[in-house]
């Protein structure tokens, strides 16, 4: 009866989980309509336990993860003045020196006033800076670099850059293969933030042996390489401060350790200018290893979970096509879907073999240009920057529905590098070569004699009694 009940109640926990912005975390179990004596109190006292479990504690770490500072500042006379007091309070909590210039005050303003987008990235923090922070304490790197995403790619996972630095972390490909990051047709690992966020933590550290753990030059070095941060140090006598080489370094990274500043500024005293989180779902994930080819699609399609939200917890998949691995590769699902998939696992791999190949028997028509059975292929668009939804459609002579219907999707935001099926492609199958029957009585009819300098003896058969055999001249 017991595990019976914790049964329920996992199921129950599962399916009630998902928590919206910084709400306090509140469900109902319905005990079953029929509860053995004491049954009733059990079921209170695994709820508190369950109150108390990995998932609970989670869920309630992860919505409280970016939680804003007290303002320091009582009476002061000017904004520069209560900000240089909020930056002095912020060193009881970094390593980092607490600087206030007017590269700074600009990037500190542009984040608590100029970036319209706040609201989403103190809302993506809720999903990200609890895997950031364990991450980096594993390396032994300063917890606060999870702002350094920030800064990187606003936190999102699918961000590009014009030079083609990908993910959380912006890693260049060569860089991500170097911290060993997959990039192949179907996954791209720098997308991945678990994976993308180990190997930045494990690059942060080898940056700070480099300069004995000095962040800010670790930083300017994981802008612009350490080959540019070398030269600049070389060029100012030797100076190992980053404020003492500025005018030696890339102009970009002049203004990515004050974009780093004024990043961690807004984050820390966001309630004291208005920002606050976007409401999201925060949902507690786990993964199940795939080892056979599997379409996002047909998951969907299934369990009929949506299609986005899938690709959301999975943005590593290009093509949102897991490829079979010997090693296997993780499928990020939420808690309250785990158990859904694996009841439908062997359902999804069905539909996935009945639509990879549509057989279609077909009935030639007379003529020379019958050409006998044929299949139907996807056909496929890459899309390209600056392309949308409706041009697409339009270059294939198909509707903004049709082309919506064909790739599952009820949004028209697409992103470079997103394939989509734009039609189909109709296949023929060779002709199967046929062997006719010979007719019973072929045996006795005469077969062509062919110029006498050609015969050659040739073996009887066994019955040839019974045939009539050419004499030879």
């Amino acid at each position: 009866m017991r595990s019976k009940l914790k049964r329920i109640l996992f199921l129950s926990l599962m399916v009630a989980f998902p928590l919206w912005g910084s709400a306090q975390y509140q469900s109902v179990i319905h005990a079953p309509d029929t509860v053995e004596d004491g049954a009733e109190e059990q079921v209170r006292q695994m709820w508190d336990e369950l109150l108390q479990s990995w998932y609970a504690k989670m869920a309630n770490y992860q919505i409280h993860s970016q939680v804003s500072l007290p303002d320091v500042v009582k009476d002061s006379t000017s904004e520069d003045s209560a900000v240089c007091l909020r930056l002095e309070a912020l060193l009881n909590t970094t390593v980092f020196p607490m600087v206030y210039n007017e590269d700074i005050r600009r990037c500190i303003n542009l984040y608590t006033r100029g970036i319209k987008s706040m609201p989403l990235i103190l809302a993506r923090a809720q999903v990200y800076f609890p895997m950031f922070e364990q991450t980096l304490d594993k390396y032994k790197v300063p917890l606060e670099l999870k702002y350094l995403a920030v800064i990187e790619s606003a936190l999102r996972p699918e961000a590009v850059s014009r030079a083609g630095a990908t993910g959380l972390w912006q890693f260049m490909l060569g860089t991500g293969k170097l911290y060993g990051l997959e990039v192949t047709t179907y996954v791209d690992d720098r997308r991945n933030p678990m994976k993308a966020t180990d190997a930045a933590a494990r690059h942060l550290y080898d940056l700070s042996e480099m300069y004995d753990g000095n962040w800010p030059l670790v930083l300017a070095a994981y802008n612009c390489g350490p080959g540019n941060v070398a030269k600049a140090i070389k060029r100012a006598g030797g100076a190992n401060d980053f404020w003492k080489i500025y005018n030696y370094l890339p102009r970009e990274t002049r203004g990515y350790v004050p974009l780093f500043y004024g990043a961690m500024y807004a984050m820390r005293y966001a309630d004291l200018y208005g920002l606050s989180a976007a409401e999201i779902s925060v949902e507690v994930t786990d993964t199940v290893m795939i080892y056979k080819k599997m379409d996002l699609r047909k998951i969907s399609d299934v369990t009929h979970i949506p299609l986005e939200e899938l690709k959301y917890y999975n943005p590593q998949y290009v093509r949102d096509v897991i490829p079979t691995t010997e090693m296997g590769l993780a499928l990020c699902l939420p808690v309250k879907y785990l158990m859904l998939f694996e009841d439908c696992r062997d359902s999804i791999y069905a539909l996935q073999r009945q639509s990879e190949v549509v057989h279609v028997e077909m009935h030639p028509a007379e003529g020379s240009n019958a050409q006998g059975s044929y299949y139907y292929k996807n056909k496929y668009h890459v899309v390209k920057s600056g392309e949308s939804c409706n041009m697409i459609a339009r270059k294939y002579g198909i509707t903004l529905d049709q082309l919506l219907k064909f790739n599952n999707r009820k949004s028209t935001l697409i992103h470079p590098g997103d394939r989509l099926i734009v039609g189909k492609t109709k296949v023929y199958l060779p002709k199967k070569e046929t062997t006719e029957p010979v007719p019973a009585d072929s045996v006795k009819q005469a077969a062509p004699v062919a110029p006498a300098d050609t015969l050659a003896p040739q073996p009887l058969p066994a019955d040839s009694a019974k045939q009539e055999v050419m004499p030879l001249p």
